[in-house]
């Protein structure tokens, strides 16, 4: 899934709107194919700007239309063909919660994209929509979670047919009742780790990356492979997990409750 954007508006708590145009080394190392930006992997957008210190209410990523080079698309995985990608809301992807920059310090931010939440394929219309389903997180106060899923696990769950291996649901908060997207509830997964194998090798594995300090809840399913519905899901090992700033911690799915 590719993306690409122009510029990033910041809106500070005096109404004050600062908008950081990217140059043209930003803009000639885009799109971004987010789906390579997964276990704690990141691209850096903007670096060393100087904005003013104090209270942001809001940012929100500025992307291209699809007239644009660098254009946005989603690569098809059943032909390799590529599909229109366009951003619901006019305003771009627009994050509401708000950030500090300490006077004469520095602040490190990552923009977060649950692509399990964010993309949608709108019936009788052609290519997909991108929801501003994000998260803004201070990189000094997050951690990780990640694991082993062990082969039993998947051949219980997963039907042998295909190729998806599931995925690890996250919860906020200890002893969360476990469920889809699309509930309508806000008690909805946090965000969603798949389960694949690294390209160093091994076992299969996910990691659940830029998670605030805090407890957690997460599960894995194998019912997870249709984003757009309300899903009834059947998870193996939910259990509680704290996590610790600039700490992983390590939770396997062997089986076991």
């Amino acid at each position: 899934m590719n993306i690409s954007f122009t510029s990033i508006t910041l809106n500070h708590s005096n109404g004050e709107r600062i908008e950081i145009e990217l140059n043209e080394e930003q803009l000639a190392e885009q799109p971004i194919d987010l789906l390579t930006l997964q276990r704690g992997n990141a691209a850096s957008l903007i670096a060393d700007e100087e904005v003013p210190a104090g209270e942001y209410e809001w940012i929100r990523l500025n992307v291209v239309d699809n007239q644009t080079f660098p254009d946005m698309y989603v690569v098809r995985e059943d032909n390799g063909g590529t599909a229109d990608l366009a951003v619901q809301s006019a305003r771009g992807l627009q994050l509401s919660s708000g950030f500090t920059v300490p006077q004469g310090g520095s602040a490190d931010f990552t923009v977060d994209f649950d692509l399990r939440s964010a993309i949608t394929d709108p019936q009788g219309q052609d290519g997909y929509f991108l929801r501003p389903s994000l998260r803004l997180v201070d990189n000094s106060e997050v951690g990780a979670i990640e694991g082993t899923v062990f082969s039993n696990v998947i051949s219980n769950q997963c039907n042998e047919n295909t190729s998806f291996n599931g995925a690890v649901y996250v919860y906020e908060g200890q002893n969360a009742e476990p469920i889809d997207y699309n509930s309508k509830t806000d008690k909805e997964p946090l965000m969603t780790a798949a389960v694949e194998q690294p390209e160093s090798g091994g076992e299969l594995s996910y990691r659940a990356a830029f998670l605030t300090e805090g407890d957690y809840t997460i599960g894995y399913t194998c019912d997870a492979d249709d984003p757009d519905a309300d899903n009834d899901l059947t998870f193996t090992g939910t259990r509680n997990v704290t996590v610790s700033a600039n700490e992983t911690q390590t939770e396997d799915f062997d089986g076991s409750q």
